[in-house]
């Protein structure tokens, strides 16, 4: 690859951390494979072009050897706004000052003056660009005052009200980022004590108070259900979905979305349709590396629907993971993640989580000391390490492309003693 061609790549994949994650570009922090994946989706909904998680871990590792492929390049690039690489990179050679010629003179002196004066420049160059990136003077108090306060104590649309007190903090810039989305980043006013935004889906967040590029405070955002809740949507990236709550998916001993809710939701039976059944609450004592949970799953109408999938969430006080399963002759399309660890199915052999979709399954999710095993009807289809759980589960999310159905849920300790179970008769 030509250098400056590496060099302007470098630079798009430094104009998107500092774009998207400026907290991780002060902190000096790499990206993650959720902040990768995060890039992923959004290239996706802008150029529509899927982009792979390990192309996106070898571009930031800097691990390639030619030119990523143009529309590599253009999906990137559409992060920062442009329409193309060439619009970026036109951009990029515009800022490349032209160098400073000076006429030959006879007299030696008169030589060594362009040659000061180039130096002189240097200098002060470097000195005025050290003034800009040097780290903006702060000061913070010890116990700097922010707390967050629910409109509502179940369901969704959530407002949630932060309150600050900045009066003695000093520092460039102040935001308030509610979940660990850099997009849900805002800027506020420091003279001000309050700040509010909705929450459109049910889940557990650390809301962070950031000064210039430092958090400085963190409050729980726990945005629990009143038992269960359905949302619907088209596509992944949608911000406000549909809702259905428990009396309206609830039917015959199963949770379902009967075709006359789906229609009154707006989808069509030939619509795109994402349906996720969301359970979010503290289930206290139950910690997300020492659990078992068991559901029986089916999709309701599989036949305008390419490789449908089921994925399986549960959230701690961290982060979330997901195991799933697909449509047989499907399973390179399978994404999971357990605690930090993110498994793709272009690179692991997840032919065992194939599965006829029109028919009841049988899950179990067995969590025990960093391991996950994964049962379908009785048969263990994947064991994996992880790292990075981290106390009790605050929720459980099963996601349908498509309408499916839950028959039963049972979480249970290790001791086989059961925490929670609906079989949906009530």
């Amino acid at each position: 690859m030509i250098s400056h061609d590496r060099a302007h790549v470098n630079q798009c994949l430094q104009d998107i951390e500092k774009r998207y994650f400026p907290d991780k570009v002060g902190s000096n922090t790499a990206l993650g494979q959720r902040d990768l994946q995060y890039l992923i989706d959004l290239m996706d909904e802008k150029k529509n072009i899927q982009i792979s998680l390990s192309t996106m871990k070898r571009l930031w590792k800097n691990e390639y050897s030619s030119l990523p492929h143009i529309s590599t390049l253009n999906a990137l690039v559409s992060l920062l706004g442009h329409e193309n690489w060439n619009s970026y990179r036109r951009e990029q050679l515009s800022k490349i000052q032209k160098p400073y010629k000076t006429v030959a003179q006879s007299n030696r002196f008169t030589k060594i003056i362009p040659v000061v004066a180039v130096l002189g420049t240097i200098v002060l160059m470097y000195f005025l660009i050290s003034l800009i990136r040097g780290e903006p003077e702060m000061e913070v108090p010890k116990d700097v005052v922010f707390s967050a306060n629910k409109t509502v104590a179940f369901n969704v649309p959530n407002s949630v009200i932060f309150s600050y007190d900045l009066t003695q903090t000093k520092a460039d810039s102040f935001f308030i980022q509610r979940s660990w989305n850099p997009m849900h980043k805002f800027r506020i006013d420091p003279q001000k004590k309050t700040f509010s935004q909705i929450y459109y889906y049910p889940g557990f967040h650390w809301a962070r108070l950031i000064a210039n590029d430092s958090i400085i405070q963190k409050e729980r955002i726990h945005i629990q259900t009143n038992g269960w809740l359905a949302t619907a949507k088209s596509n992944p990236m949608q911000q406000i979905p549909k809702y259905a709550a428990t009396p309206e998916i609830q039917s015959d001993g199963k949770l379902t979305l009967q075709n006359t809710t789906r229609e009154a939701l707006g989808f069509g039976l030939n619509q795109n349709l994402i349906l996720s059944y969301f359970n979010v609450r503290d289930f206290k004592g139950l910690a997300s590396d020492a659990f078992v949970l068991e559901t029986k799953v089916r999709f309701e109408n599989t036949k305008n629907l390419t490789c449908p999938f089921l994925e399986v969430k549960w959230i701690d006080e961290k982060d979330a993971s997901w195991v799933g399963i697909i449509d047989k002759g499907c399973e390179s399309n399978l994404n999971l993640k357990l605690g930090d660890n993110f498994f793709m199915g272009s690179e692991n052999d997840f032919s065992l989580l194939g599965a006829n979709m029109d028919e009841w399954q049988h899950l179990k999710i067995i969590s025990n000391n960093n391991i996950v095993q994964f049962y379908i009807n009785d048969t263990l289809c994947l064991e994996n390490q992880f790292t990075g759980a981290q106390g009790d589960i605050m929720g459980l999310i099963f996601t349908f492309t498509g309408s499916g159905s839950l028959d039963y849920v049972y979480l249970k300790d290790l001791e086989g003693n059961t925490r929670y179970a609906d079989d949906f008769s009530n």
